[in-house]
């Protein structure tokens, strides 16, 4: 048997949640092609900016797209492709009108007693109409934000007794707005993990990680040079199927971060990252949580602590027939330099959302999906609070 290890990293900080691989490992070729609709009664988040003249806040949008979830083993490893490439359209605020691009690729190979990965992920789209500052200029809202990702690792061990793995991962985000490219950042991590398993703990790993971040276009201060940070973690990580029922992957790790900019204040601290799925016999429940230190895309904000999180309970109703609730709480805090005029020094904001979606397949090929939801901010920055309701349905055919 070979390591897995290769991709049971604990999870790395990062400004942009890409695509995640599939989870399914044997062979599967799901190709849909999916229309959304949706109704959303402030989709200009409360911003003048974006409502102009008008000063309505709701609108209609239509959201193509062709869906795709592909795992083709090999007799050495195995070859994925996931993600999503469309468009949307909105019917009063046309220039929001945006590509809405997230497409995750990789492979894994089988070399001796390890296994090696490589991974690519890509994203395009509408930038969060919430990160605007009130500083940013009129247009910002108008903005394209393109990331990319690129990430290789290897683990090496058998099914018992020290599997070490290292990894290493590149992140670059752009914009095309002039007056948002302040936020353009690239990350370069580095990763070192040494695992123990054993049939009765499950996997119990010790790790260490290293980040460095820059904003490649952000104007710097005289004489104190670039904006940017330094992460360091170190923690352990468990991974075990307590019972059939339940599975559990937890991490904890002491944080510190190292801004490179004069009049910035550092952080030492506890980051975790903790997900686990209990299967009861008429619903399943799935818990996550998060905190760690990140790049900001807010105005002149060096990095943030950002906490996340969440819960899903589903329940199948009928064999075709399934309804899930979801629950979302995140608190981002911000730390910046007093060299920045009109930055802020420090501050936070939270989110809410709540959400149900009702999914139904009609035909072994024809699904539909009716959700629902709430979004709420607050903030004791410069952001504009809001609060939204949202109303959507979903057709996907599979090809």
């Amino acid at each position: 048997m070979f390591a897995t290890a290769a991709w049971s990293h604990p999870a790395l900080a990062q400004r942009t949640a890409f695509t995640p691989r599939p989870a399914n490992t044997g062979r599967q070729i799901d190709v849909r092609a999916s229309t959304m609709i949706e109704y959303n009664d402030n989709v200009v988040v409360s911003d003048p900016r974006i409502s102009g003249s008008s000063g309505g806040t709701d609108d209609v949008l239509a959201a193509p797209s062709l869906d795709v979830n592909i795992v083709l083993p090999r007799a050495t490893g195995t070859t994925y492709l996931a993600g999503s490439i469309g468009y949307r359209f909105y019917k009063k605020y046309t220039r929001l009108n945006r590509e809405n691009i997230s497409l995750t690729g990789g492979a894994d190979q089988r070399i001796s007693s390890c296994l090696a990965h490589g991974e690519v992920g890509y994203q395009r789209r509408l930038s969060d109409l919430s990160s605007i500052y009130v500083l940013d200029g009129p247009d910002s809202y108008n903005n394209t934000e393109e990331s990319r990702r690129y990430s290789a690792d290897i683990g090496c061990g058998g099914p018992y007794g020290l599997r070490p793995t290292l990894g290493y991962s590149r992140t670059e985000v752009r914009n095309s707005q002039s007056s948002r490219k302040y936020a353009d950042a690239d990350t370069n991590t580095f990763t070192g993990q040494l695992g123990l398993q054993s049939p009765s703990l499950g996997t119990i790993s010790l790790f260490g990680r290293y980040s460095d971040s820059i904003y490649v276009h952000r104007p710097t201060v005289a004489g104190a040079g670039r904006d940017g940070i330094q992460t360091y973690a170190a923690g352990v990580q468990l991974e075990r199927n307590v019972s059939t029922r339940l599975n559990f992957t937890g991490s904890v790790n002491y944080t510190k971060v190292d801004p490179k900019l004069p009049g910035t204040d550092s952080f030492s601290g506890i980051g975790f990252d903790l997900s686990a799925i209990y299967n009861a016999d008429l619903f399943t429940v799935q818990l996550a949580g998060s905190r760690v230190a990140q790049p900001s895309v807010l105005y002149f904000v060096s990095y943030e602590i950002m906490t996340n999180l969440s819960a899903t309970i589903t329940h199948d109703l009928t064999p075709r027939t399934k309804i899930s609730l979801l629950a979302n709480r995140t608190w981002r805090d911000y730390n910046s330099s007093n060299r920045f005029a009109g930055a802020p020094i420090s501050g936070n904001d939270n989110m809410l959302s709540l959400g149900a979606n009702a999914s139904y397949d009609a035909t072994r090929r024809l699904r539909f999906v009716l959700g629902a939801g709430y979004d709420e901010r607050t903030s004791n920055l410069r952001l504009f609070k809001y609060h939204a309701k949202r109303v959507n349905l979903t057709a996907s055919l599979a090809l």
